[in-house]
């Protein structure tokens, strides 16, 4: 046979060959389509890491998967598709609104049941423990944080036994009602070393409540007035080292403790931003750190619903 004449024959058994195969194909799928349902089957959801979903922090005994959603889907749909409860994706996802995901939103899935929640900024876990009914040990404990301290707006907290909150329930209305009352800069740079409420005392042992934050950016560090206000004591004062304190009106006081210098004086007007001090080691304490608070009308308040940053 001719070499151009064997090419043509083998050219048209190999379509005849594929068009045989596409017909099967057609008629299983039609017949008996979940012989075929590994094609169509969404691929595995990659884990996603905490450093990949910006604020989003790591729940210990937890994955999380993120997953685009498609037109046409809903909550109720979705957590059969994962196997999970409806409230457990509301939650995590801040649907509780009753909203249905936009077509293509990420959306993030855990590996397994439960009541999340996102923190906003002014939120304490106190106020997220009163607000869900969860003791406040049980969500230290379920999340490996030590206190407010620890907290960053955006991040995952999971709720072991909690009540899952719409929108509309009185509990979600007061703790969204948390928001900074006033545009506070937060004092000084580094971190948060000891946050507000129930710890034990470093020098004494002892269970006791403290009435503000600690930072540790290092001796010398840069302290500012974290709001305009006037300088209504700086001096020295016992427990508190160099202590300034900033009248700010309105009843609201900011303290700045532990100072290793001031640079204000009783009765100075002071901008927001403006050096005050520097963090030392004066007063009662085991290192050098600024000890901060924010006072209304004498009463220590919670400095994270104040501060912005």
């Amino acid at each position: 046979m001719e070499p151009f004449l064997r090419r043509v024959y083998l050219s048209v058994a190999g379509l005849l060959v594929l068009l045989w195969a596409g017909m099967f194909v057609g008629v299983v799928l039609k017949v008996r389509p979940a012989l075929f349902s590994f094609a169509t089957a969404p691929a595995p959801l990659p884990t996603v890491q905490p450093e990949d979903l910006g604020t989003l922090m790591s729940v210990p005994g937890f994955r999380f998967s993120l997953y685009h959603s498609q037109a046409g889907d809903r909550f109720s749909g979705l957590s059969t598709k994962f196997n999970l409860l409806e409230t457990t994706l509301r939650s995590l996802n801040q649907a509780n609104d009753g909203s249905e995901p936009e077509p293509n939103s990420p959306l993030l899935i855990p590996s397994q049941d439960g009541i999340f929640h996102v923190v906003r900024p002014g939120q304490g876990l106190n106020d997220i423990a009163r607000a869900y009914g969860v003791p406040f040990r049980d969500i230290l404990k379920a999340n490996r944080v030590r206190g407010d301290s620890d907290l960053r707006p955006g991040q995952v907290l999971y709720l072991p036994g909690a009540t899952y909150l719409s929108q509309k329930d009185v509990a979600w209305l007061t703790l969204s009602s948390l928001q900074p009352k006033t545009a506070f800069l937060k004092p000084t740079t580094g971190r948060f070393a000891d946050g507000f409420g129930m710890r034990i005392h470093p020098i004494t042992h002892i269970k006791a409540f403290h009435e503000g934050l600690d930072l540790a950016p290092g001796w010398g560090a840069r302290v500012v007035a974290t709001q305009d206000g006037t300088v209504q004591f700086a001096n020295f004062r016992a427990g508190y080292g160099r202590l300034i304190v900033l009248d700010h009106g309105g009843g609201l006081t900011s303290w700045y403790g532990h100072l290793d210098e001031i640079r204000v004086k009783a009765g100075q007007k002071v901008k927001k931003g403006q050096l005050i001090g520097k963090v030392g080691n004066s007063g009662r304490t085991t290192g050098p750190h600024l000890h901060f608070e924010i006072r209304l009308n004498g009463k220590p308040q919670n400095p994270l619903l104040y501060l912005t940053q």
